[in-house]
């Protein structure tokens, strides 16, 4: 059966079974569709396809798209299947020999026709067909890229010939006259209007239609197969060839195959016409449209990168010399290097050349801080140009990895600078408001590099590609030494240039620091905290935004890192810092408001930084962590910033989150001891005057109206306590955690004093918050495990060893309980209360019959619970004999809401009864 004239339903038949193929596990089933789509492959590349409005949903044309779905329908098969290898090649094959009679047959007429003239000149039959062919191609080609590793060596040597015959310089041609002449004509025949239509559509997707887009796609194919030569298929799948190729893991492909120098040898001819085509061409494109030019910049950057891979394979066939004249060609013309894609392939290009012959690293070591100074380009070719330049100077020495430091950073040294710095009165590694422009000289490594700058943004914009590539070479070297050498050399440029480079140094150092060891990120912490409050003080945002940039990239980077503790403890140690404010009336509220200013740029890297963190090393529970968890907290207090204020309620979402990622306020190994945390805490003693003693007195009498009284005889520490503990609990029980305030009860100085009442009333608008924040929210099945967890937590409290905080735990446990009785119908909490009933229990019997070898802790691996019991065996009893009064009630008030539910859990749990074990 022959395509002929088929319509839309028909090309939709035929791109559900090739998009199939990958499904068929059968190779009967394989086999046979294989011979189904074979004939459609053999004559898609002159397939006539009635017209109709909705082939527009086929992108990007029905001939390219109906090819590259055959041939990757075909390609799936041949490699799924081994056995029916042959018959997929055979079919491949023969699509192409179909190509090459078409193309043969395309006439070529003078070439001193016009451009508006050529599809008179051809005829539109003959232009249709012209037209046809190349899109189909198209697909095939793309198709191919993908699947280059079916072919064998033998078989890419006759594909990429017959290619290459295909597109001979008459077809190419041809295929350029006819989308010419299509774009630029007003008179198109009716024919050949749809191809206007798609030849639109190609341009707008960045694929003009023409020769260079046959080029680019058929050099992508040759560098697959180059690349094949020297890489394995695996290789590929998991890094780039440059990756590949730095990497000190060998080659994984066979380079001594038989027939693998005639195809090396195919390759590097191929390489070296598409070169001098494009260098023939260069004027011409310059006249181009900009996606034009970017498809012939693509299709040099195959070309150089098949070369190289040639050159790797067989240094004899492909010279590395040749190739490094090219390099040196391109990266000395900035309209070349303005093109990302073939900048990138040329900057590491240069380092493979200096890996496969050192003696042209010297010279690739002048080349690339030449184009680093001097051109004008993105920052992302800058990072790559420095990880090149980083392994060149590896390769040649130590010392040229400190010399090419010392050269780029002596390029942000100007004549004026000494001059600049000593009138302004900053020394390096200081800020200062000096600007500069002018020539400057560098001498590295026997070159010297010259710039002129015109203005002071193209002096921000190279200085800071210098900057960049300063950090980029450094990091490449993955040295702590180099990297602090660099560190010193970019700090001490700080205040030479103008604001907008000091601004680069300060955000492109935390690049630095983040790949460093812990002394230079302390160093490079501490400056900021010295900009930052210069900044405040001066009010110079620009330079605030650099020092809130570099910390938030450190902590995006840092959460997993080892050096999170070192960063983490900066932070707090930071936070608590600002404002240590004397007892005195006369503390002027300008400072309070600079202080509390600085406080909240801190806030949003602290956020970030630990609410990326996974505690796998048990940083967060680390004592003096914890400790300045807490002091920060109260330093936010004793600034002022709640949610209602102006910049806590700027930072609302930050405080929540430290919230949630903080240990409870007070220790809890202090249980035991007669002085309290609070009585000798330096941070809740900041600012105690009598103006902010009444102040701090009448913020909280707002948040705890019926503890007047009680706030009013309270000291100004105790006041501030209450105040950061209201803050943190309320920021977690909004997120929907309320366990943490049954710790506070564990501090000596609520001992039945005012400060127990109003710990009270806390605990109790902390509860109401987690309840009506949990009812009001839609929660799915997996908060209710949260809920019951929760529950689960505030049982195992009912049991403590002290009775206060007994008292809280039931309390908060009967209104979970009661507003939400499903949260002990969940397996946590039931099965956590049958193991608390237990435990008290055996704890009972052990006082009758171990009396003089009691235990104080007892688990239970079943509902995951420890607790810690008293030593006095009449409070045990009486703890027993309470929770086990409150369990019948709220067992039996739960059973008559969800009856099936509970019984099931209690069936469950006796099935799967084991001994309590007690330590």
């Amino acid at each position: 059966m022959r395509l002929h004239g088929k319509g839309l339903s028909e090309l939709e038949v035929l791109l559900a079974l090739s998009k199939a193929a990958p499904l068929l596990a059968d190779v009967d089933k394989a086999k046979s569709l294989l011979g189904q789509l074979k004939p459609y492959l053999l004559d898609s590349h002159a397939q006539a396809i009635r017209p109709s409005p909705f082939l527009q949903s086929i992108e990007p044309s029905p001939w390219e798209a109906l090819t590259f779905n055959l041939t990757n329908a075909i390609f799936t098969i041949g490699i799924r299947h081994s056995s029916l290898h042959g018959e997929a090649f055979e079919s491949l094959n023969g699509y192409l020999q179909n190509c090459f009679q078409s193309a043969s047959s395309t006439p070529s007429p003078d070439t001193k026709i016009g451009t508006d003239d050529f599809v008179r000149a051809i005829g539109a039959d003959h232009a249709s067909v012209t037209a046809i062919l190349s899109t189909s191609l198209l697909g095939f080609l793309r198709s191919v890229s993908m699947y280059c590793h079916f072919y064998t060596i033998p078989q890419r040597s006759h594909l990429l010939t017959l290619l290459r015959q295909i597109l001979n310089d008459d077809f190419l041609v041809s295929v350029e006259g006819t989308f010419s002449s299509l774009r630029a004509s007003e008179e198109t025949p009716r024919s050949l209007q749809i191809w206007r239509t798609y030849a639109r559509r190609y341009a707008a997707s960045g694929r003009p239609l023409g020769a260079m887009l046959l080029q680019q796609s058929f050099m992508r194919v040759v560098q697959l197969c180059s690349s094949l030569q020297i890489f394995g298929v695996g290789q590929l799948q998991k890094m780039n060839t440059f990756e590949v190729l730095m990497s000190p893991q060998p080659l994984l492909a066979d380079k001594h195959h038989p027939d693998g120098t005639l195809l090396t040898e195919l390759m590097t001819e191929i390489a070296n016409q598409k070169l001098i085509l494009l260098g023939d061409g260069a004027d011409y494109l310059q006249l181009g449209s900009a996606w034009q030019q970017r498809i012939a910049f693509s299709t040099k950057a195959y070309t150089l990168n098949t070369y190289l891979h040639c050159a790797i394979a067989d240094e004899e066939v492909a010279e590395p010399e040749s190739l490094m004249s090219c390099l040196e060609d391109v990266i000395t013309d900035p309209v070349q290097m303005a093109d990302d894609t073939l900048a990138t392939v040329v900057l590491q290009s240069m380092a493979v050349v200096s890996k496969l012959s050192p003696a042209f690293a010297t010279n690739f070591s002048r080349l690339l801080p030449r184009f680093i100074v001097q051109g004008s380009v993105k920052g992302e070719i800058i990072d790559i140009a420095a990880r090149s330049l980083a392994y060149i100077l590896q390769l040649l020495s130590h010392d040229s990895v400190i010399t090419g430091l010392y050269s780029l950073g002596n390029v942000l040294s100007s004549s004026s600078t000494d001059r600049v710095a000593g009138a302004s009165g900053a020394p390096n590694g200081t800020l200062g408001a000096s600007h500069s422009t002018g020539r400057y000289g560098l001498h590295a490594t026997g070159s010297s590099i010259s710039l002129v700058l015109s203005g002071e943004e193209e002096t921000t914009a190279v200085y800071g590609n210098i900057v960049r590539a300063i950090v980029g070479v450094a990091n490449g070297c993955h040295d702590d030494k180099i990297i602090a050498l660099a560190l010193s050399i970019l700090l001490q440029k700080l205040g030479r240039i103008n604001m907008a480079v000091d601004n680069h140094i300060i955000r492109e150092a935390a690049r630095l620091a983040a790949s460093g060891g812990a002394l230079e990120l302390k160093s490079l912490l501490k400056l900021y905290i010295r900009i930052g409050h210069d900044a405040a003080v001066q009010g110079n945002e620009s330079l605030l935004a650099a020092v809130k940039g570099a910390r938030m990239y450190l902590a995006s980077v840092l959460h997993d890192s080892p050096l999170y503790p070192v960063y983490l403890t900066s932070l707090l140690e930071s936070v608590i810092s600002k404002g240590d404010v004397h007892e005195s009336d006369s503390t002027h509220q300008a400072d309070v408001e600079l202080a509390s200013r600085e406080i909240g740029e801190l806030l949003e890297p602290l956020a970030t930084l630990v609410d990326g963190h996974v505690d796998l090393s048990g940083t967060e529970e680390d004592e003096d962590i914890v400790g300045l968890q807490r002091e920060a907290w109260f330093n936010l207090v004793v600034h002022g910033i709640t949610p209602k204020s102006k910049i806590g309620h700027q930072h609302v979402n930050e405080l929540r989150t430290l919230a949630l990622r903080s240990h409870a306020l007070v220790a809890e190994d202090r249980a035991d001891q007669f002085e309290s945390d609070i009585e000798l805490n330096t941070v809740l003693r900041r600012g105690m005057n009598a103006p902010h003693t009444a102040e701090q007195k009448s913020r909280l009498i707002s948040m705890l109206p019926k503890c007047e009284m009680a706030i009013r005889s309270l000291s100004y520490p105790k006041v501030v306590f209450l105040l950061a503990t209201y803050l943190v609990e309320t920021f977690r029980a909004n997120a929907g955690d309320c366990t943490h305030m049954l710790t506070y009860f564990l501090d000596p100085s609520l001992n039945g004093s005012a400060m127990e009442n109003c710990m009270v009333a806390i605990a109790d608008e902390v509860f109401s918050i987690f309840l009506s924040q949990t009812i009001s929210t839609h929660h799915d099945d997996s908060s209710a495990h949260v809920v019951a967890s929760q529950l689960a937590q505030m049982l195992t409290g009912c049991c403590h060893r002290i009775p206060r905080v007994q008292q809280i735990a039931y309390s908060c446990a009967d209104r979970i309980i009661s507003s939400l009785p499903s949260s002990l119908c969940q397996r946590s909490s039931l099965f956590a209360l049958l193991e608390l009933l237990s435990i008290m229990w055996m704890s009972c019997l052990d006082s009758e019959t171990d009396e003089y070898d009691w235990k104080s802790r007892y688990i239970s691996e079943r509902g995951e619970i420890e607790v810690e019991l008293s030593d006095n065996f009449e409070l045990r009893k009486h703890t027993l004999n309470a929770l086990y009064k409150r369990a019948r009630y709220w067992v039996m008030s739960v059973i008559n809401i969800a009856p099936l539910d509970v019984k099931g859990l209690l069936q469950v749990s006796t099935q799967l009864y084991e001994p309590y074990v007690k330590d």
